[in-house]
């Protein structure tokens, strides 16, 4: 049985998705209604993949050479030979889309911060880029961080494709 504490609850959304999705969850008479213990470790797994699926699917639009999802941060990532974005500048139109979604970010109470969090990483997003050389020869690692959001970190060389990392310097 897992605890409904569990981070990789946060990471679907809460022990409501996997009950929507068919999980029981045990509670006694003192558990409230987000408290108790999931019995379908199997189904947990199942909505954790799917998250990674999808991740994953937005991940490969960008042309990664490779990526890799896990529940844990890559042993060592930190050590790795890497590539980083370029800049690249918004246009004026995404920019001041960019400083209004900002303004009201700092105004804003948390019912809406996750869209305009969205938003903000969309088009922040928009101000880098890698180039053709680094999405052909580096890839991507998606994994669950310390507060159960996916993390995604990309430009990562890897030893199959160490030798044209070092060919490109």
């Amino acid at each position: 049985m897992i605890a409904s504490d569990d981070k990789r609850f946060d990471f679907i959304r809460g022990i409501g998705v996997y009950e929507v999705a068919g999980g029981t969850v045990k509670r006694d008479l003192f558990d409230s209604d987000r408290g108790g213990y999931a019995t379908d470790a199997a189904l947990l797994e199942k909505l954790i993949a799917q998250k990674f699926a999808k991740i994953t699917d937005q991940v490969k639009a960008e042309v990664w050479k490779w990526i890799e999802c896990s529940e844990q941060a890559p042993e060592g990532f930190h050590r790795m030979k890497r590539f980083y974005p370029e800049e690249v500048f918004l246009s004026a139109e995404d920019q001041e889309s960019l400083e209004a979604a900002q303004a009201e970010y700092d105004e804003q109470a948390d019912a809406k911060l996750e869209t305009l969090q969205n938003q903000i990483d969309t088009l922040t997003v928009k101000t880098e880029a890698f180039s053709a050389e680094a999405l052909e020869t580096s890839g991507a690692y998606v994994w669950m961080d310390y507060y159960s959001r996916a993390r995604i970190e990309r430009g990562f060389v890897n030893a199959e494709t160490e030798a044209d990392y070092e060919g490109m310097k």
